[in-house]
C-alpha cells in the first residue's frame, strides 16, 4: 500500500514519441492516447521504465538500492526458475502522466496554451483523491472560449489558432487559472505562461489534441546514400511545450529493507536525492526526441 503521493508536472522540452506501437493507417508509428477521450497519454510503464533508465546511468545509485526502489527488472530471473519468489516488488509506482495543457500555433503572439473545463475537473479531482494532506490549491474552471489575456486576440475579440477562427473574452476566472498554473510551475520557465491560456470548449479541445500532434515523414537511407526501398514511414509527436502531470505513489520497501532504506519516508528521500529534472522518453533519442523536464507541485518537500 502507498501512503505518499507526489504530484509533478511533465514539460516537453522536444517533440516526444511514447508509442503505442505500429498501425496500419495513415501513421505508422502513433503515439499513446486514452481510449475514451483520445488526448494523449504517457503510460505509467512508459513513465516508470524511463526514469528507471536514468537512475540506472546515475553514479550515486546504489544497484542493491535502486531495485529495492524499483523492484527487480522483469527478465532478472528469466531463466532461473528457482528464484522466481525471490524477486522484489517496487516500492514506488507513477499514474499515467495525462494531458493539463497543449501548445497551439497562434497568429499573434506564436502560440498559445489551450485547455478545457474538462481537463480541469480532471486534474481537481486527481488532486482530491490522491493528495488531500497536501495544500495545494484547485485550479479555476473557467467558462468556454474565454482568455487570460489580450496577446493573442486579433481584430478586437477574436483569436486564430491554427486555421481556425474563435470568438473570446478575457475571463477573471482564466486570468486566476493562469496566474495558478504560473506558480505551480515556478521559475522552471521563462516564457510567459500567463498571457498565454486558452480555455475552449471540451470538444474544440479534443479536436486539438487529436488533429494537431505533430507528424513527421522518416526515411531509412540504405548503403548507397539513397532511400531503402519501402523504407519511408510517418511517425506521431506529442508537440515540444506541452504539460502533462502525473503522481509518485511511494510506500515501504517490500520485504527486507537496509537501516536507511526502508520505510516509505526513506524512500522519498532517495526519490528527492536522485529523481532527475530532465530526462528522455520515448523513441528517438539519438535524434534529440523525448527530453522532458520534471516540475513538483509540491515543491516544500522537494527543493533542497
Amino acid at each position: 500500500m502507498y501512503s505518499i503521493a507526489k504530484p509533478f508536472l511533465l514539460h516537453a522540452i522536444t517533440s516526444v514519441h511514447a508509442g503505442s506501437g505500429s498501425e496500419i493507417g495513415i501513421v505508422d508509428l502513433p503515439i499513446q492516447r486514452e481510449k475514451h477521450t483520445n488526448y494523449p497519454k504517457i503510460e505509467s510503464s512508459s513513465l516508470k521504465g524511463a526514469l528507471r533508465s536514468h537512475f540506472e546511468m546515475d553514479p550515486e545509485v546504489d544497484e542493491s538500492k535502486l531495485e529495492l526502489v524499483f523492484g527487480s527488472k522483469p527478465d532478472k530471473n528469466k531463466e532461473n526458475t528457482d528464484n522466481e519468489n525471490n524477486t522484489q516488488a517496487s516500492a514506488i509506482a507513477f499514474s499515467d502522466a495525462r494531458l493539463l495543457l497543449f501548445p497551439i500555433r497562434s497568429l499573434k503572439g506564436v502560440f498559445v496554451w489551450i485547455t478545457c473545463p474538462q481537463v480541469i475537473n480532471r486534474f481537481n479531482d486527481d488532486l482530491t483523491a490522491f493528495t488531500q494532506d497536501l495544500s495545494i490549491e484547485k485550479l479555476e474552471v473557467p467558462k468556454e472560449n474565454t482568455v487570460s489575456s489580450d496577446l493573442m486576440m486579433v481584430g478586437g475579440n477574436k483569436i486564430v489558432l491554427e486555421e481556425y477562427t474563435f470568438s473570446v473574452t478575457i475571463d477573471e476566472k482564466t486570468q486566476k487559472l493562469a496566474k495558478q498554473l504560473e506558480k505551480l510551475i515556478g521559475d522552471a520557465l521563462t516564457v510567459d505562461l500567463a498571457s498565454r491560456i486558452v480555455v475552449l470548449s471540451d470538444n474544440d479541445f479534443a479536436n486539438f489534441v487529436t488533429f494537431s500532434t505533430e507528424v513527421n515523414a522518416r526515411v531509412k537511407i540504405g548503403e548507397t546514400g539513397t532511400v531503402d526501398s519501402r523504407a519511408l514511414w510517418y511517425e506521431e509527436n506529442v508537440p515540444p511545450e506541452t504539460m502533462f502531470y502525473s503522481y509518485l505513489f511511494i510506500g515501504n520497501v517490500r520485504g527486507n529493507g537496509t537501516k536507511d532504506l526502508s520505510t516509505s519516508e526513506q524512500v522519498q528521500q532517495f526519490m528527492k536525492n536522485h529523481m532527475p529534472s530532465v530526462f528522455q522518453l520515448g523513441g528517438n533519442y539519438t535524434i534529440g526526441k523525448g527530453i522532458m523536464r520534471t516540475i513538483w507541485l509540491d515543491r516544500g518537500d522537494n527543493d533542497e
